[in-house]
């Protein structure tokens, strides 16, 4: 496995860095770089998939299990019913064999009244029935057994897939990220060289923006690999935020996570990314009180464990970019581990891609 895992490790890495990756010339450098971030990128939304795909199975995994569990506890409690009912019956069976009841020809020479007659054929009417109806309850017992002993094989073998397909979407995750490092480790001097040049670009638009309350374009190498459609975005929290690159980083469960956290104060105001549509608002376990923002190209947005949602975020509602849509929270799984937002972005919809590069470029709220 080990073998197999450091081959594809390296037909990615090689595909990714031709023997020309260090240029001559400066602007030859920096177009390499650029395209190897690109490049990256691609890898990157390959991984957010892969990791995706194998957080769904894991989930759906821990759901066939807690079924599972549920029918086992259903198991025991059927078979102690169908064991009461068999010995209610056999109960019932050795007292027929030992007293047997009357016939109607026997009654009437036992020298029984008429009234004392009719009173007897009634209570043998009401055994007889209350027996039919333990051999009754006995037999769909019986079956209820069976059907759960079905149901059990049948959850065994789902959650067995379902964990395969987890395990095989974790080794592709582990595949894609250490192809990633490799990439990184083989132009890490140049890549640093131009995040030093980028700082200083920042500098020196800052100074420029505080003479004259205007600014210099940014420069292609600070922009996301891969940009967003549906024009301009906005940082996702209104306030002041901690946070760092934790995405694909591990959860419990065996899950990755899919996003990044913006820790924020308490009802710290969360806003639309973009323009767009609101959906899925509501709560769930792991997220808590989450929603989802759709943009006007597509691309979607997930944000979760808000504190409260604001008025404005219903089901289906339009918003502005900028609109206030949340208070940051640790509802759902966060609780106990820090007030802070879990944001995902979804290009076209599909899986989800690295947040880093997206959040720090985009301009803050107010």
């Amino acid at each position: 496995m080990r073998s197999r895992i450091t081959t594809l490790i390296a037909a990615v890495a090689l595909a990714l860095v031709p023997a020309s990756a260090l240029s001559a010339t400066s602007a030859e450098k920096k177009a390499e770089l650029q395209r190897i971030e690109r490049e990256l990128a691609i890898l990157d939304a390959r991984a957010g998939s892969a990791a995706a795909e194998a957080n769904s199975a894991i989930m759906a995994a821990e759901e066939i299990r807690g079924e599972l569990r549920t029918t086992r506890t259903d198991l025991a409690t059927a078979r102690r019913d169908l064991a009461r009912s068999r010995a209610r019956l056999a109960k019932r069976l050795r007292s027929l064999y030992v007293n047997p009841e009357p016939t109607l020809p026997e009654l009437l020479v036992s020298g029984h009244s008429l009234g004392d007659i009719v009173e007897t054929s009634r209570l043998i009417d009401r055994t007889a029935q209350a027996d039919a109806a333990v051999l009754k309850t006995t037999r769909g017992r019986r079956t209820e057994l069976g059907q759960l002993h079905e149901k059990l094989a049948r959850d065994s073998r789902v959650a067995e897939e379902r964990a395969t397909r987890a395990r095989a979407q974790r080794e592709r995750v582990q595949v894609l990220l250490a192809a990633r490092r490799h990439v990184l480790d083989s132009v890490r001097g140049e890549l640093k060289e131009l995040l030093e040049q980028e700082r200083a670009r920042q500098r020196r638009q800052a100074v420029l923006k505080r003479q004259t309350g205007t600014s210099v374009p940014r420069s292609a190498a600070a922009a996301p690999a891969i940009p967003l459609p549906g024009g301009s975005h906005l940082f996702p929290i209104a306030g002041p935020t901690r946070f760092t690159d934790d995405w694909l980083f591990s959860r419990p469960g065996g899950r990755y996570h899919q996003g990044i956290d913006l820790f924020a104060e308490r009802g710290t105001p969360l806003v639309a990314v973009a323009g767009g549509s609101l959906f899925r608002v509501g709560w769930n376990g792991l997220g808590g009180w989450r929603l989802w923002l759709r943009d006007d190209a597509g691309t979607t947005y997930y944000y979760a464990h808000l504190e409260s949602f604001a008025d404005v975020a219903g089901e289906g509602a339009r918003v502005s970019r900028g609109t206030v849509i949340g208070y940051a929270g640790d509802s759902g799984s966060a609780r106990g581990t820090g007030v802070h937002l879990h944001f995902e972005i979804h290009p076209g919809g599909g899986g989800p891609v690295r947040p880093w590069p997206y959040v720090t470029s985009w301009p803050r709220a107010g």
